[in-house]
């Protein structure tokens, strides 16, 4: 007997409506159902599916879901009944609890909420077939450990909604970083809207011609970009050049790299060393000084004197956020290292690390495509609760590789059709309260579309689910762009599609973020601040709904 992973040990179902239990068993056989003490019927197909239709129940648990056909026998513990909500987007809806401890790090401490859970749908991609089963995942409970890895966004808004009613949540979540809108849809339903969009388009004198990248997604493209995709050779192929791409360039770096073989991380640099570099402030886009044009690696240095009290504690290396990646060194150990530009770097030092006296920090800045920076505007300190050493101002620095741009790669959870067939259609047969939605940011790039691709979306989950599901979106807060990025209108453009769109959706509510976003991060912390905004929205939904 197989059964989709959402339904397994730890599950929440949605209170006061029925719910459907699927699966796969013997083709043929009766299929039974205890539910506690309840007993419901079924019979699979010839195919072996089978679906089981629960009455409608009130809040609460724990229950034990039992299911035999006479050969085999699924077993489901410690099931809630409560309110479930599928939470969809892209980074700001997947950034995790860990990734706003800047914040919230003492609000989390010995935090346990065990009627608050996620499922976890796998961040993976499907072109062509839908998968109908979900085959990976767990339920796990908001405890100190689990938390960390729950999306915040929904983590913080389930934590509102169960202090003021006590009512289990289940969160689904399927989200995954950088990805466009038309990843959410189906091939069916985004062909049809494409076409739509092209003759919006003629109609309004637009020019109708393709740019978009590796990446991106127009209407010009979408039936070609969905057949190429569907070439699993194709797939397979061009991620496996694209990795080995990216390790020649690694390997190279690596090996031109003279402060590797010279270990520059292991002392402090003298004055003839010095000599062969310059100095340079942080935090600074490199935008500005003679490395705006370099590509390989840098090294920075700097020297602080550093008082007792903070070495013989654990304390925090706080970096701001560094592009493209780095690897950090504090008297000549390697303490933390980060692949790519966005998460903020926050490295743990243990009590030892650190000597009464002279300390030498030394970070390697590996430059793969974008303009190197120590981004502006975020912390550069060393942190001991309240205690703080700056490290802000002036470094030396020396280049230590060029080389060439590494490239860009092809990220296929951000194409068409790829979420809608792993994450969204093996959902179709579970309930939800509500969809929790924040994704626009890599669609800014054609805002004239992305007021009908929203309302088609949400056309196509309601007609899959089997109801009028209701819908929150995310409205996009402020954000001025990269540093070597041109800022533009685009974004303003994209918010304005959101709220026509939600103008236009019924049981849809929009969540106003503008005075939340910061010009330079992308991914703001204050996502408490941003849940609490969802379920005031969320509240006075439902309570419109409930007055039709």
């Amino acid at each position: 007997m197989r059964l989709s992973k959402i339904y397994s040990d730890g599950m929440i179902i949605q209170r006061n409506t029925e719910n459907i239990v699927e699966g796969v068993a013997t083709p043929g056989n009766e299929v039974r159902l205890y539910f506690d003490k309840d007993i419901y019927e079924g019979v699979c197909d010839e195919d072996g599916n089978f679906t089981v239709l629960l009455k409608p129940m009130e809040a609460g648990g724990p229950h034990t879901i039992d299911i035999t056909d006479n050969s085999d026998r699924y077993t489901i513990k410690d099931v809630y009944v409560g309110d479930v909500f599928l939470l969809a987007g892209q980074s700001n809806m997947e950034l995790p609890v860990s990734r706003t401890l800047d914040l919230y790090r003492k609000d989390l401490e010995g935090i346990d909420y065990p009627y608050i859970r996620m499922f976890q749908m796998p961040k993976d991609f499907k072109f062509g077939e839908h998968d109908l089963r979900t085959k990976s995942g767990e339920w796990l409970s908001a405890n100190e450990k689990n938390v960390m890895d729950f999306s915040a966004l929904g983590f913080y808004f389930a934590q509102i909604k169960f202090d003021k009613d006590s009512i289990p949540v289940g969160l689904v979540h399927a989200s995954v970083g950088g990805t466009h809108i038309e990843a959410f849809m189906s091939e069916e339903r985004l062909i049809k809207t494409g076409k739509r969009l092209k003759k919006i388009a003629r109609e309004e004198g637009r020019e109708c011609v393709c740019k978009c990248g590796i990446n991106d997604s127009c209407k010009m493209c979408y039936e070609e970009n969905i057949q190429r995709n569907k070439d699993d050779f194709f797939v397979r192929n061009t991620i496996n050049t694209e990795m080995q791409r990216m390790a020649d360039w690694a390997k190279k770096t690596d090996e031109d790299d003279i402060g590797l073989k010279e270990k520059w991380y292991n002392h402090e640099w003298d004055e003839d060393e010095k000599m062969g570099g310059i100095e340079i402030k942080i935090p600074q886009s490199w935008l500005y000084n003679v490395l705006k044009n370099r590509i390989g690696t840098v090294w920075v240095q700097r020297v602080i004197y550093v008082p007792q009290e903070f070495c013989e504690r654990d304390v925090e290396l706080r970096l701001g956020t560094i592009v493209d990646a780095d690897m950090t060194y504090v008297n000549g150990a390697l303490i933390g290292q980060t692949e790519y530009f966005y998460p903020p770097r926050r490295y743990s030092l243990p009590g030892g690390i650190l000597k009464n006296g002279k300390n030498v920090i030394t970070v390697r800045v590996i430059i793969n495509q974008h303009v190197g920076e120590f981004k502006e505007d975020m912390p550069y300190c060393i942190k001991a609760d309240d205690l703080e050493l700056p490290l802000d101002g002036i470094w030396n620095a020396r280049v230590a590789a060029v080389e060439e741009p590494i490239g860009e790669f092809t990220f296929f959870t951000w194409h068409p059709t790829a979420l809608y067939n792993r994450m969204i259609y093996p959902l179709r047969n579970y309930r939800f309260k509500s969809v929790l939605f924040y994704q626009g940011e890599s669609n800014t790039g054609y805002p004239e579309d992305y007021e009908y691709l929203m309302i088609d979306m949400v056309k196509e989950w309601r007609k899959l689910f089997g109801y009028k599901v209701p819908f929150i979106f995310a409205r996009l807060p402020y954000f001025r762009g990269e540093s070597w990025e041109i800022p533009g209108d685009d974004w303003e453009d994209l918010r304005d599609a959101q709220q026509r769109a939600a103008e236009k959706i019924e049981d849809c509510a929009i969540v106003e973020l503008y005075d939340l976003g910061e010009y330079n991060e992308i991914h703001t912390q204050n996502k408490k601040e941003v849940a609490k905004r969802f379920y005031d929205e969320y509240w006075m939904l439902l309570r419109t709904i409930e007055r039709g």
